[in-house]
């Protein structure tokens, strides 16, 4: 099973300031290449505590490009929705030359209504936008000599776009989805591949979703084998007792920052996001406890975490694991530590079991 780190910074002003924050994501991004995990992913997100030291993931994956050589980078997920698809298709493109070819290509909707009143864009927009402007930023990527005649923008017909992708024809391209039908469905017909996070459905429903989406891309004519990530909150340690001591205290700073953020859906409802309006009550009653028997977090010593690891590999076959090790107020030295333990202890543990 491949393992990479994922990234949604929850820390502000108060705590940190951003350029030291960013000097720190990117030493354990270069322990992370040394010690063979597979990828580093950014999301995006603005204005909030939580996640919004990362608005722009491909100037900061860009930093981490230089300074790493193996290492995949992944939006985890660009936006489209709050750029135009010229800007974010060349600023992509600079990313995937700039790594040699390591982008890896996340778009997402999107979900907080704060974000989307400060772009000025209509949340009932959200999945049509994500749907044209990731089909623009596609063609952009591959063809020349084309008008684009979509229902937000019209561009064209236009020169090839400068820089090309490293990767041709393109880079691979994720689609982040949750409980939506549709974006699984429309995922697979595309082709694209997936990103998803356990703990906003359970396994069961998560299951359904990807036979879904399975039996999709097969009919669409597609092959049936897809890169899936799979994202968990992680915090590892030399003995199991100090991991779930450490990510309770952890936990509670990180639901802090993310009920701020999703008090921003107080008084709101959306054909869009049914049901959304109630996650800031789900989020509030979310526990380590709760998380860890439902496997949707991965907490303790090498051995518990090996063990946990392997549990979601049979959930998910050929799963990328992205492990937010640096959540709440985990410090940069616990999530260093985390770094060299799954590293050196737990992946090698890993190997030899497969």
């Amino acid at each position: 099973m491949k393992v990479g780190l994922n990234f949604l910074p929850t820390v502000g002003p108060g705590e940190m300031p951003a350029e030291r924050f960013y000097d720190e994501i990117i030493e354990l991004s270069e322990l992370a290449d040394r010690l063979s995990f597979s990828h580093v992913k950014l999301v995006e997100h603005h204005f909030h505590e939580w996640g919004g030291y990362s608005p722009d993931p491909v100037a900061l994956l860009s930093a981490i490009a230089r300074r790493t050589t193996r290492l995949r980078l992944v939006t985890g997920a660009v936006t489209p929705a709050f750029t135009h698809p010229i800007k974010l298709a060349a600023s992509l493109s600079v990313l995937d030359n700039l790594s040699h070819g390591r982008l890896d290509a996340g778009f997402g909707r999107a979900f907080l209504p704060s974000e989307f009143e400060a772009f000025g864009v209509d949340m009932a927009d959200s999945r049509a936008l994500l749907e044209e402007n990731v089909e623009a930023v596609e063609r952009l990527w591959t063809d020349e000599g084309f008008r684009w005649e979509g229902r937000f923008h019209r561009f064209g017909p236009l020169p090839a776009m400068l820089p090309r992708p490293a990767q041709l024809p393109r880079p691979p391209v994720f689609i982040a989805a949750t409980t939506s039908p549709e974006t699984f469905t429309w995922a697979a017909s595309k082709g694209y591949h997936l990103m998803i996070i356990p703990v906003v459905a359970s396994h069961e429903k998560l299951t359904g979703l990807l036979d879904l989406y399975r039996a999709t891309r097969i009919g669409h004519g597609h092959s049936p084998d897809f890169r899936l990530h799979v994202s968990y909150h992680c915090y590892v340690a030399e003995s199991q007792d100090e991991a779930v001591a450490r990510a309770e205290e952890h936990y509670a700073a990180y639901r802090d920052k993310q009920l701020e953020a999703y008090g921003s859906w107080r008084g709101i409802t959306s054909d869009q996001y049914q049901g959304y309006e109630r996650m800031e009550q789900a989020a509030r009653t979310t526990t380590v406890a709760g998380l860890m028997a439902a496997d949707n977090i991965i907490v303790g010593g090498v051995a518990e975490t090996a063990a946990t690891i392997r549990r979601i590999g049979k959930l998910y076959p050929g799963a990328e694991l992205s492990l937010q090790l640096r959540f709440g107020s985990v410090s940069h030295t616990e999530a260093m530590r985390a770094v060299r333990l799954l590293g050196e202890r737990v992946l090698p543990e890993l190997m030899e079991g497969e």
